[in-house]
């Protein structure tokens, strides 16, 4: 009998699909998957390091996870990326319980770590600089039957954004070649995926590094030509590399859907100088946009309490959210984190102004969200159906085209009958804050659409 392993995925969607790869590479050392840590002799927790809040939750996973080691059945306990990454050294001694750390820049040898390790291999600690990139394709284990995916498009990140250690958890940024991805689409396709999101730090920055700044369209493109294909969504688009090309390619598009995630970071220039993300005016990259894709979904993110943020600052900030009224907003308060430069900017921000902006950002766009939803209530749109809802048997859930996994909301499907993984026609027929509800249509409703 095979033994088992468990992967505990932290932080954002690029985690997932690192952790993805390396549940492939513990399959090929002979483990198979368990949801259940309790069962599992190897746990391997892929962590997330970009905020100090996100270390606490990784290193309070880690000393949960590794009570079984004495009151379970886990003979290993493997740590991996961002914070190992950031921390390095100093988590040998901090956290005794773990066997192995391994950094972002190893990730694609854990087969390799694992394997030395179980021959007498003592060393602990995996980490240099992060500078791999994956050619060919891309071993991914994912959960049989889910009709999304998440496709990273390139590693780490060159901008310089003065609140962010990306650069030095990720490495420079680094396409793949528009083959590689092609063929990665086309497989999860055949496997059934019928939504893929495209995802890297800068999706923007696609084939920059290597002189190709028309990669990104020549992709869209080409996804086009993939059967089985129907949602395209293009995540994490920086605004200064936001083309007219681009716009016009997405906008022909029969796969792209009309939804954009542009991370804006604020409004107010001189803000946007101090964390280093000069370039267009927002407004400008928002109008740019809504005036080539007039139906377009927008989500931005938004950091409140930055460094030298005053209240007449905060209130540009909620003029302009009121003004161009987001679909979605994401909205974060100013984490100083050692090593970036912001945290050593004058006029810090105290902590518990930031989260009064914040919390009253939210608010506002709570109002926003509901107006948008309501909008849509009578209406008919395909509904990507993923399955019983998780928190009742008695309903199906399912997105929008303009919902992206996970941090969007969600369709809750009260009536009709549907399997999960199929893009079907469903009548809005309430609007929550963020959710809505809606009945799937009939087969002769369908025809008569």
């Amino acid at each position: 009998m095979s033994k088992l392993a468990a992967m505990i995925s932290l932080g954002c969607a690029k985690n997932l699909v690192d952790s993805e790869q390396m549940v492939s590479q513990v399959l090929e050392v002979g483990y198979e998957m368990t949801s259940e840590a309790a069962e599992a002799s190897l746990i391997i927790v892929n962590t997330c390091g970009f905020l100090q809040s996100a270390v606490e939750e990784s290193v309070n996973t880690v000393l949960d996870l590794a009570r079984n080691k004495t009151e379970g059945v886990c003979e290993k306990l493997v740590v991996a990326g961002c914070m190992v990454q950031r921390y390095g050294k100093k988590l040998l001694d901090l956290l005794p319980e773990v066997d192995l750390f391994v950094g972002t820049s190893h990730f694609h040898a854990l087969k390799d770590i694992l394997r030395g390790s179980e021959v007498g291999q003592v060393r602990r600690l995996w980490i240099a600089f992060p500078d791999h990139l994956e050619t060919g394709p891309v071993p991914a284990a994912r959960q049989p039957g889910d009709p999304s995916a998440y496709v990273k498009i390139a590693e780490g990140c060159s901008n310089r954004c003065s609140f962010c250690l990306i650069p030095h958890l990720r490495g420079p940024y680094r396409s793949r070649t528009n083959e590689d991805v092609f063929r990665e689409v086309g497989r999860l396709t055949s496997d059934g995926v019928k939504e893929i999101n495209l995802i890297a730090q800068d999706t923007t920055a696609f084939g920059t590094d290597r002189n190709d700044p028309a990669a990104l369209v020549r992709l869209i493109e080409s996804l086009d030509d993939i059967t089985g294909l129907q949602w395209v969504r293009l995540l994490y688009a920086y605004p200064d590399r936001i083309t007219v090309e681009l716009l016009q390619a997405m906008s022909r598009s029969d796969k792209v859907v009309p939804y954009l995630d542009v991370p804006l970071q604020h409004c107010v220039p001189r803000i946007l100088t101090a964390m280093r993300r000069e370039g267009p005016a927002p407004e400008e990259v928002v109008d740019r946009i809504r005036n080539a894709i007039p139906d377009i979904a927008l989500r931005t993110s938004l950091i409140v309490g930055f460094p030298g943020e005053t209240e007449k600052d905060f209130r540009s900030l909620a003029d302009f959210v009121e003004r161009v009224q987001f679909n979605h907003l994401g909205i974060f308060a100013f984490s100083p984190e050692p090593g970036s430069a912001a945290a050593n900017l004058p006029d810090q921000v105290d902590s518990a102004v930031a989260a009064e902006r914040r919390r009253l950002l939210l608010e506002m766009q709570m109002a926003i969200s509901r107006k948008h939803l309501r909008k849509l209530v009578g209406r008919v749109f395909p509904v990507l159906v993923e399955g019983v809802h998780p928190e009742t048997e008695l309903l199906l859930a399912g997105r929008l085209a303009i919902q992206a996994p996970e941090v969007d909301g969600a369709v809750l499907i009260t009536g009709g009958e549907a399997t999960a993984g199929e893009i079907t026609p469903c009548r809005l027929t309430a609007a929550h804050d963020y959710d809505v509800e809606a009945v799937l249509l009939n087969p002769l409703e369908i025809e008569q659409i």
